[in-house]
C-alpha cells in the first residue's frame, strides 16, 4: 500500500478539519439568481437545530487500507474525548461484503498509520506505547492474539512500510539529541541557527532510514548524515533491494521547498536522485518497479500548483505528464496493472477523483453526491477504498469498485440525521478584473425566500487550498453553527486556490493579498444582487491566509459590522523572517519581492494589512496560538497595539498551544465558540 504527502498548503497546515451541510449536487447560482426555494428536508420543527454539544458526537474516520484480497478495509477511527482533552482513536476492520465491523484495538494511545502485510495476515500500525512517549511499530496477527510491538526507537517512528517478503519493515526516525559530557542535566546546549523558526528551541535534527525485521531484532541504520528524510513512508522495490524515499538537504523545515525523491539502497544505503532537473514534493513507484511518479511543480515555486509527472525509475525521462488535467494535485496513485494513473483534485466547489490511462487521456470519475476524500488506498483488484464525504453527511469509508458506483461502508455519524442541517450551494461571481471566482455558500436551515438575512465570510487559509461544498472541515462545522444562529455563510475561493488550474492559482502572484481580496470584496456584492442580504449586517473572518484576508478586507471597506482574524499574516515582513516557511515562501508568492530590499520591502509593505490599520473601524477579534511557527504571534500582538493604542474595538485572544491551531479537542472548540460568540455580539 501507498501514501503519498505532497508539499501544498503549508500555510495553513494546521488549518481546520470536520463538517457538511444538506442537499445533492445542484447548478451553481450566479449573482442575481434566484435563490434556493425552502428546504425540502423533513420539518425543521420536527429536528434539532445544530448546537456545539451536538457537534462533539462527530466521529472521525481515515487512513482506510484495503487488504490485499480486497474484501477488508481496516480504518482509523477518533472520538473526541473532552473530559481528557484529546482525541480517543482505535482500528476498526470492515468487511467489504457485508459490512460487519470489528474494533482491532482497545485502550491503545494515538493509533494510526495502519498497514497490511503483504499476505494479509497482519496488521501493523504506530501508536504510543504509554502516555507521553513517541509512537512505535506495532504488528497485530489476524488469525488472534496480541499487537506485538516492534520497535524501541528513542525518537520514535514518523512512517515505515512492509518488505516485500513481509518479513521485515523499513521506517522513517529522526536522530536522538546528541549526549553531552560532562555537563549538568539541566543544561542545555546552544546551537547554530540557519532558516530555523523564532520558536525553535533545539537544533534541528535529520529524519533517516531503519530496516528491522518484523520480530524488531537486526534494526539497522541505512542514510547517515544532513539530507534528511521526509513525508511519505520509504516505498520497497519490489526484489526487496532498494528503496524509493523523499528526501531534503537537511532536518530544517524550511529545506521542504529544496526536496526530491531518491533511490536508497539496502545493501550500501548509498543514494542517487530518481531526476536531476529540480525538485518534487514526493511520488509513488508502480507495481512493477519500473516507473516512478512524482508531484512536480509547475513553475519553480513548490508552493504553488503541482501536476504529476511520471517517469522511467532508471534514468528520470519522463513517460507522461499530467499537465492536462490542470488542477493542483493532492493524491495519485498506480493501478494495479499500471496501466492507468489515479489522481485526486480539488475541482471547483468539489474534491474528485481522475483515470488517466498510460497513453490515454485524463477523465473525471463520476462519484455521484459523494466526494473524494484523498485519503485512499487501491487494492490488487482495484477497488479503492477512501474517505468519502457529502454535503449531508460527514466523512465516511466508502468502497468504489474496478466498475461502478462507489459504495458506503461505514455510518459513524448517522445521528446527524435528527439535526436540521444548513444547505450549502455553490455560486459564481466575477472580480473587478473580469477573473471569475466561485464559492459556498451556506444557508439558514429555515430560510425563507424573499427574507434578507446578515451574511459572514468565512474565508480559507493555504492560499493554495480550496472551500468545498462537503461536511469536510471544522470550518464546516462552525457553518453550520452560524447558519443554524440566522447567518448566511459565504466561503469565497478566491484567486491563489487550488481548484481552478494554474492560472487562476497563480494570480495570485504578486498581490498575495489585494487581489484575492478584491475578489472576496466582489463575492459580497454578488450575494446582494441576489436580495437576500442584509446590507447592514456583513461580517467577515477566517484563519491563517484567512486571517490575512480578514485583517485587509476590514481596513478596504467600511461595511463590515464585526470580523474575527485567526493566525493570520499582517506584516510581511515579520513572516519572512521569524516563521518556519520563512522567506522563500513570502518571495514565491510576491513575486521574487526580497525583505531586504527598498523595492521589495515596499511591496512587502504595500500588500500587509497592518499598513491599513488606521483605517480599520470595525470590532475585530484576533485569535492566535502562541506557539505558532507558521504564523507566528507577534504579528497578532502589532495589529493588536496598532488598533487599541488608536482606540479602536478590538480584543486579542492567545491560546497556550503549540502549531497554528489548537490540536485538542476542548481548544479547537473554544476556538471556534469565540470566533461564533463575537458574531453574536456585534451582528445580532
Amino acid at each position: 500500500m501507498r501514501r503519498l504527502f505532497v508539499v501544498v498548503a503549508v500555510f495553513a497546515a494546521s488549518c481546520l478539519a470536520g463538517l457538511p451541510a444538506i442537499g445533492r449536487a445542484a447548478p451553481a447560482a450566479a449573482p442575481g439568481a434566484a435563490p434556493p426555494a425552502a428546504s425540502s428536508a423533513p420539518a425543521a420543527g420536527a429536528l434539532k437545530p445544530v448546537t456545539w454539544e451536538a457537534l462533539r458526537g462527530i466521529v472521525s474516520v481515515r487512513e482506510p487500507q484495503i487488504a490485499p484480497d480486497g474484501k477488508q478495509v481496516v480504518y482509523v477511527r477518533g472520538v473526541g474525548d473532552f473530559k481528557a482533552d484529546r482525541e480517543r482513536t482505535e482500528l476498526v476492520l470492515l468487511d467489504v461484503g457485508t459490512g460487519a465491523r470489528r474494533v482491532l484495538t482497545r485502550e491503545k494511545i494515538a493509533v494510526h498509520a495502519p498497514h497490511w502485510s503483504p499476505s494479509g495476515d497482519r496488521i501493523a500500525y504506530l501508536a504510543s506505547p504509554a502516555a507521553g512517549k513517541p509512537p512505535q511499530l506495532f504488528v497485530l496477527p489476524m488469525a488472534g492474539g496480541d499487537s506485538v510491538q516492534v520497535t524501541t526507537a528513542e525518537t520514535g517512528i514518523a512512517s515505515f512500510s512492509w518488505r516485500p517478503d513481509g518479513n521485515g519493515f523499513a521506517y522513517l526516525a529522526a536522530d536522538a539529541p546528541p549526549k553531552t559530557k560532562d555537563a549538568p542535566e539541566s543544561y542545555v546546549p546552544s546551537f547554530p541557527v540557519t532558516d530555523e523558526h523564532f520558536l525553535t528551541r533545539e537544533p534541528s535534527r535529520s529524519v533517516h532510514v531503519w530496516t528491522v525485521a518484523a520480530d524488531g531484532t537486526g534494526a539497522k541504520q541505512l542514510t547517515k548524515g544532513a539530507a534528511s528524510a521526509s513525508g511519505a513512508p520509504p516505498e520497497w522495490m519490489p526484489d526487496g533491494t532498494a528503496l524509493i524515499v523523499h528526501e531534503q538537504p537537511d532536518g530544517v523545515f524550511a529545506h521542504l521547498t529544496k526536496s526530491h525523491t531518491v533511490v536508497v539502497d539496502v545493501a550500501s544505503g548509498m543514494v542517487r536522485p530518481i531526476r536531476a532537473d529540480g525538485e518534487d514534493a514526493g511520488g509513488v513507484l508502480s507495481h512493477d518497479g519500473k516507473r516512478v511518479a512524482l508531484s512536480l511543480p509547475r513553475h519553480v515555486s513548490a508552493y504553488l500548483q503541482h501536476d504529476v509527472s511520471v517517469r522511467d525509475r532508471s534514468d528520470g525521462h519522463e513517460v507522461q505528464s499530467a499537465v492536462a488535467i490542470d488542477r493542483n494535485v493532492r493524491w495519485f496513485q498506480f493501478t494495479p496493472d499500471d496501466g492507468t494513473l489515479l489522481v485526486g483534485t480539488p475541482d471547483g466547489v468539489r474534491d474528485v477523483l481522475w483515470r488517466y490511462p498510460m497513453g490515454g487521456k485524463p477523465e473525471r470519475v463520476d462519484l455521484g453526491d459523494v466526494d473524494f476524500g484523498q485519503d485512499a488506498t487501491v487494492g490488487r483488484d482495484g477497488s479503492i477504498a477512501f474517505v468519502g464525504r457529502r454535503r449531508d453527511d460527514p466523512a465516511e469509508i466508502y468502497v468504489l469498485p474496478p466498475s461502478g458506483a462507489p459504495r458506503k461502508l461505514t455510518n459513524e455519524n448517522a445521528f446527524l440525521a435528527n439535526y436540521a442541517l444548513a444547505r450549502r450551494d455553490r455560486v459564481d461571481w466575477q472580480s473587478d478584473d473580469g477573473t471569475p471566482v466561485n464559492g459556498v455558500l451556506t444557508y439558514p436551515p429555515n430560510f425563507t425566500p424573499g427574507k434578507q438575512y446578515p451574511l459572514i465570510l468565512d474565508i480559507h487559509g493555504g492560499p493554495v487550498a480550496t472551500s468545498t461544498w462537503d461536511f469536510g472541515t471544522l470550518e464546516g462545522q462552525l457553518c453550520q453553527v452560524l447558519a443554524t444562529d440566522g447567518f448566511l455563510v459565504l466561503q469565497p475561493n478566491y484567486r491563489g486556490s487550488d481548484n481552478e488550474g494554474d492560472a487562476f492559482l497563480q494570480a495570485i502572484v504578486p498581490h498575495v493579498t489585494s487581489g484575492p481580496g478584491r475578489d472576496n470584496l466582489a463575492g459580497v456584492e454578488a450575494l446582494k444582487k441576489m436580495g437576500i442580504v442584509d446590507a447592514s449586517r456583513i461580517g467577515v473572518s477566517g484563519w491563517s491566509g484567512g486571517g490575512l484576508q480578514t485583517s485587509w478586507l476590514v481596513g478596504h471597506a467600511s461595511y463590515w459590522r464585526a470580523a474575527v482574524a485567526g493566525a493570520g499574516v499582517y506584516d510581511w515582513f515579520q513572516q519572512a523572517v521569524l516563521a518556519d516557511i520563512n522567506e522563500q515562501f513570502t518571495e514565491d508568492f510576491l513575486g521574487g519581492a526580497s525583505p531586504f530590499t527598498p523595492q521589495g520591502r515596499a511591496a512587502l509593505v504595500a500588500e500587509s494589512p497592518i499598513t491599513y490599520a488606521d483605517a480599520i473601524k470595525t470590532p475585530l477579534l484576533i485569535l492566535s496560538d502562541t506557539g505558532d511557527q507558521r504564523v507566528p504571534i507577534t504579528q497578532a500582538y502589532a495589529l493588536y497595539h496598532a488598533l487599541h493604542d488608536r482606540g479602536k474595538t478590538v480584543s486579542f485572544v492567545a491560546f497556550p498551544r503549540a502549531g497554528h491551531f489548537p490540536t485538542d479537542p476542548v481548544g479547537r472548540e473554544s476556538v471556534l465558540k469565540l470566533w461564533a460568540g463575537w458574531f453574536e455580539r456585534w451582528m445580532k
